[in-house]
């Protein structure tokens, strides 16, 4: 998987991602679940800030936009729209891709649908609220999920759960994204499990984010941990 590649859509979606690092906007921010269990809380922050600590990275979105590019998914859930940078890699690489997105934070999904008009990006569907709620909606009218991306919520018990609701909405071709996956040590237990998960045929453990793939016609179950994707992800042609 070559990431060095800049495609036509990278240096636009960059430009987006500079603008967000430099705003001294202030806004509300809602934490649903990274902070308090079971509570939200919200607090006042720069854009800058959030930019800073919660978008994906560079490397991470173009492995993404690649993934998606050769994979070509009928349809992506995100979990964790966040400013909608990765949400604009993931629906870039094809205009007929359906990309739902999911985000808790009202404020932070009104600065993400900028960012979309900004990059004329029509095919994302952003919806707020918690994922308790919109998460069942949502997976109701995808009816099957080929590609998940999920990032909203970096806590064992709510990652391990979104994975058994999702899971009952996959495919063979499906494949899940679980960022983070060492985060911390509540992460790194969830990663485990999922990877030990019964129906889950083989992953790749990229070190910011961990691969789920359903095909067991590909190989025998195995683990894949690609060490130094960590630092050249561009040596690695993993996917073609």
């Amino acid at each position: 998987m070559d990431t060095s590649k800049n495609y036509y859509p990278f240096w636009k979606i960059e430009h987006q991602r500079s603008e967000l690092l430099r705003s001294r906007e202030i806004i509300d921010f809602v934490d649903y679940g990274a902070k308090a269990e079971g509570k939200s809380i919200t607090d006042q922050r720069k854009v800058s800030e959030i930019a800073s600590s919660s978008l994906s990275g560079k490397w991470q979105c173009r492995t993404m936009f690649n993934l998606v590019n050769h994979y070509k998914p009928r349809n992506i859930l995100e979990l964790g729209t966040s400013f909608g940078i990765s949400t604009a890699y993931l629906a870039s690489t094809n205009s007929k891709v359906e990309v739902l997105s999911l985000e808790g934070n009202p404020t932070s999904a009104t600065i993400a649908s900028k960012v979309f008009s900004n990059l004329s990006l029509k095919n994302v569907n952003v919806r707020v609220g918690e994922f308790s709620k919109t998460l069942p909606e949502a997976v109701e009218d995808l009816k099957t999920i080929d590609l998940a991306f999920i990032d909203g919520n970096h806590r064992k018990i709510a990652t391990l759960k979104y994975f058994e609701f999702l899971k009952k909405y996959s495919n063979t071709s499906s494949i899940f994204i679980f960022d983070d996956i060492y985060w911390s040590d509540e992460m790194n237990d969830a990663w485990e499990e999922i990877k030990n998960d019964s129906d889950v045929a083989f992953t790749i453990d990229l070190y910011r984010m961990g691969l789920v793939f359903f095909d067991k016609t590909i190989m025998k179950k195995q683990h894949f941990t690609l060490i130094n994707y960590r630092w050249k992800p561009w040596k690695i042609g993993l996917f073609g």
